[in-house]
């Protein structure tokens, strides 16, 4: 596992691209973290729409950059709307990101997340581990939706972890990002590993949903870089996160506060953040 410094250079252009061209990315999301979505793709510097009636989602995505599918809080309905969403999605060559919450919790999950992956077309896959040790037939130790301790990813581990992930991006012919502690952005034959961001980010609800936003948000530029965009999304959330903390650390501030600069530092970070903060390792199988 080598420190990886070139890479730096194309998140830098992933960003500079998406706030250019301020890509239409539509998500079809839970309703516990929808208006989250719906702002950090904002602070990001694309557009969110969030539709999700059956009657209107094949025009809204035929419109749209990229497509960002949370099966977070399921409903008959939803799930319909969702492979229509995704199927117009692969017919326009539309990226499609898919938030895999909370499987290997449930029956329900397991076989929504089976049948998308088997019917769609997808760009990025965007979960914690435990839930990317899940869709991988792995044991996993999920706790509901969020990870269990077991599944943690460090530097230590990291090398074993990405190869679960690196495997499951191969066999589902797409990127796969393992979100936590440490990161893993893996398509076959390699990972990039991100040892960014803070605890407290487990502490507000909804920053993975908010990590699998911006990951469509940087897929709608349009470059064609699924790895290198997923990549750049989870290294400006993490980034974020580390200047959040910071922030709060320095009064008598809790995670109210700290979600609120979690907004503003996606919003406003740089290539400076980005040359100087990120810390990102490369394996390749």
């Amino acid at each position: 596992m080598l420190k990886c410094e070139a890479v730096k250079d194309q998140i830098i252009d992933v960003i500079r691209t998406v706030r250019a061209k301020k890509p239409l990315v539509e998500c079809l999301t839970n309703y516990v973290t929808i208006g989250d979505c719906a702002n950090i793709v904002l602070a990001a510097g694309a557009s969110p729409i969030m539709a999700e009636d059956r009657r209107e989602i094949e025009e809204i995505v035929s419109v749209a950059d990229a497509l960002v599918l949370n099966i977070g809080t399921l409903q008959p309905e939803i799930i319909e709307t969702m492979v229509l969403a995704g199927k117009k999605a692969n017919a326009l060559g539309i990226p499609v990101v898919l938030d895999p919450v909370g499987v290997g919790a449930t029956k329900l999950r397991n076989d929504t997340a089976q049948m998308l992956t088997d019917t769609l077309g997808l760009t990025v896959i965007r979960g914690n581990m435990s839930e990317i040790r899940a869709l991988a037939g792995f044991a996993s130790a999920t706790k509901g939706v969020d990870a269990g301790a077991n599944d943690a990813v460090t530097l230590g581990n990291a090398e074993t972890s990405a190869k679960i992930v690196c495997d499951l991006a191969g066999k589902l012919n797409c990127c796969v990002a393992a979100t936590g502690a440490v990161d893993i952005i893996a398509c076959t034959g390699k990972a990039y590993i991100i040892n960014n961001g803070h605890t407290m980010m487990a502490d507000v609800t909804g920053t993975g949903c908010m990590c699998s936003s911006v990951v469509g948000a940087y897929c709608g530029g349009g470059l064609n870089k699924p790895t290198i965009e997923a990549a750049a999304a989870v290294l400006t959330m993490c980034l974020a996160g580390e200047k959040a903390y910071e922030y709060v650390a320095n009064g008598e501030k809790g995670i109210g506060t700290f979600r609120e600069k979690l907004f503003d530092y996606v919003y406003t970070i740089s290539e400076k953040d980005i040359m100087e903060r990120g810390e990102i390792y490369e394996i390749s199988y």
